[in-house]
């Protein structure tokens, strides 16, 4: 057993893991591509400091730009007013919020 998953089931998460990769395309065939990335880019140069750490009086580095409906629930992919800077744990934590409220059947995040 390795990091706690048995030589059966680390295989199966494997195989599991490169069929939903093949389904969900390239970053580019999800529209990430030059566009996005230039725009990520002058999104992070004007807003360095993550928004949910702000409301909640923190001080934290952006290393991300999320959309704050989500692309999967109608969100626009290069609108910059659907647009948020976030650190890591603060996207994290944001998409799985938005995940959960897609399989209740809840729709996007106004978050």
């Amino acid at each position: 057993m390795a990091g706690g998953v048995c030589s059966r089931c680390g295989v199966l998460r494997a195989q599991f893991a490169a069929v939903v990769d093949e389904r969900r395309g390239s970053a580019a065939q999800r529209g990430y591509d030059a566009r996005w990335r230039r725009l990520r880019d002058a999104h992070l140069a004007r807003e360095p400091l993550c928004r949910m750490c702000q409301r909640s009086d923190r001080v934290s580095a952006a290393v991300l730009v999320d959309h704050i409906t989500p692309i999967a629930d109608g969100g626009a992919v290069l609108d910059d007013a659907n647009l948020q800077s976030l650190c890591r744990r603060c996207h994290d934590d944001k998409t799985a919020t938005d995940l959960a409220r897609r399989r209740a059947g809840e729709g996007g995040s106004n978050l």
